[in-house]
């Protein structure tokens, strides 16, 4: 019987960096999925914390998570393990070329497609808008056919802020050079991005336009890969500084950085299983023994001696419910939050306190195991990490990717 150390369940970031962890102690490891997760689609970023539960904006993470309550992963985890997820996230991209920036001690506030500004902590330097303000004059640059993306709203929105209250500039770039076609998303645009003669037409149709003391503004479509070799060679052809703007999904930003970590948990010896239908497990005297895989010919077991759950919350099917009833599916553990379903949503889709369904997740102690409403221990071996968790609204409180990557290192670190 093949037994492996650790079974992460689940290959969005929380997954990833639970995995890179594990494996960087030693640990024989094997990451599993029916998915790509979250991570793929969403910005790239890492938002630590933006707002707290009475709509402060956070700017010192250290002091905010003091007023968060104790049921918030980071209340549970602490800010030391917080900021050494923090260190071990900067390190692994570090390692794979494509380094981020930002702090614990300080949220960056980034431009985004809708004009608006967005708090986050740490962040691809494409997307590091410092350079704004000393800005003469930003040109933003919108495509021809580009869906969900628009310069003027940007440039009007912008426009509006302190700080950003600068000289601006419009200008199209056409990639089919008035051929008819299909619209684009911005993965077939960095995809274009990443070929010679995309950049070289993107550069000859912006030359013109760009003058001294200009920052050109661009949706996230500096290439499709973890590098920064396009930024790099575009910048140099136009000798300005270009910016990456938040954009809607799909995320190229978090598609690169989901190929950082796949690349980088492959390295260090991770096995990896896409496109898996774990549809069971198999528990014996509060310690899981293994997980049950159906594929279209049979059932298998796959054994491993811990593991870490993140599967994600009831959209990415982590969490399932019916009528009167909320679980998880995989060991079947019991969730914590109001399991009344009348109270889980509010029909004002942005609600000040957000929506009630998103606080709900698996009950946990404070090492992120699964416990009874008694606090007893359910499994010895299982932690909880990610969205599955309670406790806290993501969108809310801008806080996703980075309860992700500390209760994911957390997990990773204590298999």
């Amino acid at each position: 019987m093949k037994e492996y150390d650790v079974i992460v369940i689940g290959a969005g970031l929380t997954g990833l960096v639970a995995a890179a962890a594990a494996a960087k102690r030693g640990k024989k490891v094997m990451l599993m999925a029916k998915g790509t997760g979250a991570v793929a689609f969403g910005s790239g970023t890492v938002d630590l914390l933006g707002y707290l539960p009475d709509k402060s904006i956070v700017n010192d993470f250290y002091s905010a998570v003091a007023k968060l309550p104790p049921t918030h992963p980071y209340a549970r985890l602490g800010t030391e393990k917080v900021a050494a997820a923090a260190q071990f996230f900067l390190d692994v991209c570090k390692t794979e070329g494509f380094e981020y920036t930002g702090s614990l001690e300080k949220n960056s506030f980034l431009p985004t497609a809708a004009g608006t500004l967005k708090p986050t902590g740490l962040i691809p330097k494409t997307m590091d808008s410092s350079v704004i303000a000393a800005a003469e004059r930003v040109l933003v640059v919108g495509f021809e056919k580009l869906k969900d993306y628009y310069p003027q709203v940007v440039a009007k929105g912008l426009s509006r802020i302190a700080g950003y209250d600068k000289q601006y500039d419009m200008i199209n770039i056409d990639i089919r050079q008035g051929e008819p076609g299909r619209d684009f998303n911005a993965l077939d645009v960095a995809r274009w991005m990443d070929t010679p003669d995309g950049r070289s037409q993107f550069v000859s149709q912006l030359k013109g336009a760009v003058k001294p003391g200009t920052v050109v503004l661009v949706p996230p479509v500096l290439g499709s890969k973890p590098s920064y070799a396009v930024r790099d060679e575009l910048e140099g052809a136009l000798q300005c500084k270009i910016v990456e703007l938040l954009g809607m999904p799909p995320g190229v930003t978090g598609y690169r950085l989901r190929s950082l970590f796949m690349n980088y948990i492959k390295k260090i010896g991770v096995a990896v299983a896409e496109q898996v239908n774990i549809t069971g497990s198999i528990v014996e005297n509060a310690i899981g023994r293994g997980v049950v895989v159906s594929t279209m010919a049979r059932e298998r077991i796959f054994y491993a001696k811990s593991f870490v759950l993140a599967t994600g919350g009831f959209f990415g099917g982590g969490l399932v419910s019916g009528p009167g009833t909320a679980s998880e599916p995989i060991f079947k553990l019991p969730l914590a939050g109001d399991m009344n379903q009348d109270n889980w949503g509010d029909l004002k889709l942005f609600a000040q306190n957000g929506q009630p369904f998103a606080q709900i997740g698996i009950r946990v102690d404070n090492n992120l195991q699964p416990v009874d409403e008694n606090g007893r221990l359910i499994l010895e071996n299982v932690f909880v990490a990610g969205r599955n968790l309670p406790g806290y609204d993501y969108c809310l409180e801008k806080s996703g990717n980075g309860v992700a990557m500390a209760s994911g290192y957390h997990a990773g670190m204590s298999v």
